[in-house]
């Protein structure tokens, strides 16, 4: 299908406005948008070619050769532009497609990315970690999409806009990039003008910095989106200094116009319904971030009961409202569990969503992020993490759960507050994703430093070890995990030891359960085949 020939798709001269993303991001990786994360893992380690036929494979083009599915954030752009140039003058497309649809006609292409350059928390994390040097596999797949033949052979404006954008302005590689014009931000309310003056041969400014859109100016998409996507509620409000979501006011949409959405998902062959939201929770939330329960289990249960829905998934989601109104979740999991396309190792079916643990230091979260636990204090936050995912774990939902390391003035005594917590979660069903601090543009943290891996102390890289040691033992088949253990020692002897040091030993030996073994303690103490490795009684020692 990548090289498939035109067999008539498109026109000779091109279409004048032609929108696209990296192949990557043009994916929906066969339905598992967790597995999307992955973009952030180093390009080498696989051949392209294999990753594109089946890490993350095209998705089906129409019979007119454009994209059947694309990112949601391109169909809200194609939506408007369509409005005001003409459906006819208007294409959303897979990369490989690019050179049966640009053309003399062309006069400008749309780029989305949410990750060009693989500085993202995901890609910061994960590319280092590995330790294989070059690109994340989003940076290779934007670079690759901007060497495309066509932007040599014909001069067309290029725009690029989604939010990883800012990565190109912070690293001051627009012009080598080629690129006219960076839009960041919401693009609802600039867009069409934008797009305009490209059309018209007109001057395009370097920049475009977005005002807040007006809500009933946010259009409807006209085509279907990746996952099904259909965005419920813009913004969060709850003033995480880290986040840019939780900077914008929060809009829920009315339920008319979201079942709209999901109705031409479904109706166009999209088996998943993803509902996007900075957090589900807070759709139409009563003053104070108080869950409004009714609203949600109407909202799911229209969406579940829409013909052509096989699968939903929620994007994002708080702890707190799930503590303060636990029947909500007795309400609203059965109705996910059924329609879910998740199954542990024994085959049981469960529903997900990512939450935002971030760290189990009090005095962190009083400084960077004291609306996340509302309506509960700084102080309870522990208290706060467990009993939501206990009552998760209770109604079958076992969540992904992202905790960031290396924030600024961030301290021994926080890591060690983030491993204290750990141990209160250790029987419970969750899947962790540990992240170096990253400082995006726009969020209240921009100008500090990122965080990086060679900067880590031992106590941050057991952090990471023990997130790691919990996934093997919760999500691994038992079969697997000698082969884990196994392959995780002897990736340190390969690499990890040369590039992240002696620190990096003990944490990366207490994840294999090898640590016993290695130190030439007695074999008694611990089996190095079948040693879970670290306990609470470990944290008591540090």
């Amino acid at each position: 299908m990548l090289g498939r020939k035109n067999n008539g798709h498109g026109r000779t001269g091109g279409k004048k406005i032609v929108l696209t993303a990296s192949a990557i991001e043009m994916s929906d990786f066969n339905l598992n948008a967790f597995i999307a994360f992955t973009g952030g893992f180093p390009s080498k380690i696989v051949p392209r070619d294999m990753l594109r036929k089946y890490w993350y494979p095209p998705t089906p083009f129409n019979p007119d050769g454009t994209a059947k599915f694309a990112p949601y954030g391109l169909r809200k752009v194609e939506s408007l532009l369509i409005e005001e140039f003409g459906e006819e003058n208007v294409v959303t497309v897979y990369p490989t497609m690019l050179e049966h649809f640009v053309g003399e006609n062309t006069r400008v292409v749309g780029i989305t990315s949410m990750d060009p350059l693989g500085i993202g928390f995901v890609s910061r994390t994960y590319t280092g970690l590995v330790a294989v040097s070059g690109k994340s596999m989003s940076a290779a797949e934007f670079e690759d999409l901007l060497a495309n033949p066509v932007f040599s052979k014909y001069r067309v404006k290029k725009i690029l806009g989604g939010s990883g954008a800012w990565q190109v302005h912070k690293a001051g590689l627009q012009e080598k990039m080629g690129l006219d014009t960076i839009v960041m931000g919401e693009a609802e309310a600039e867009v069409v003008a934008l797009f305009r003056k490209a059309v018209n041969g007109e001057p395009l400014p370097k920049l475009v910095t977005c005002k807040k859109p007006e809500p009933e100016t946010i259009p409807l998409i006209k085509k279907p989106a990746l996952y099904g996507f259909v965005e419920i509620m813009r913004g969060c409000g709850r003033g995480c200094a880290f986040c840019s979501p939780t900077m914008r006011q929060r809009h829920s949409f009315p339920l008319e116009h979201i079942m709209k959405e999901v109705q031409l998902n479904a109706r166009n062959g999209t088996k998943m319904i993803s509902l996007q939201t900075d957090d589900v929770f807070l759709y139409h939330a009563k003053p104070g971030f108080l869950p409004n329960r009714e609203a949600i289990v109407k909202l799911i249960k229209l969406v579940h009961d829409t013909p052509g829905v096989e699968l939903i998934q929620i994007a994002h989601a708080s702890l707190a409202p799930v503590v303060y109104d636990p029947k909500m979740m007795e309400e609203i999991c059965p109705l996910l569990v059924e329609k879910s396309r998740w199954r542990d190792v024994n085959n049981t079916p469960y529903c997900t969503v990512e939450v935002g643990i971030e760290t189990g230091s009090e005095r962190l979260m009083e400084k960077y992020m004291r609306g996340k636990m509302l309506p509960y204090k700084p102080e309870q936050w522990q208290e706060v993490v467990v009993q939501a995912i206990k009552i998760m774990n209770d109604n079958r939902m076992y969540p992904l759960g992202t905790l960031i390391t290396g924030l600024p003035d961030e301290k021994p005594e926080d890591t060690i507050k983030t491993l204290e917590l750990l141990d209160k979660l250790k029987d419970m069903k969750i899947f962790y994703v540990p992240l170096l601090f990253t400082s995006e543009e726009d969020c209240i943290l921009h100008r500090e430093k990122h965080a990086d891996l060679s900067d880590l102390n031992e106590l941050q890289w057991e952090f990471i070890a023990r997130c790691w040691e919990h996934n093997v033992k919760c999500w691994v088949e038992p079969n697997k995990k000698p082969f884990m253990l196994l392959g995780s020692i002897f990736a340190y002897f390969l690499y990890y030891r040369w590039v992240h040091g002696k620190k990096a030993l003990k944490p990366i030996l207490k994840f294999s359960g090898w640590e016993n073994y290695l130190m030439r303690k007695p074999a008694t103490q611990c089996n190095p085949m079948h040693c879970q490795g670290m306990g609470p009684d470990n944290t008591k020692k540090m």
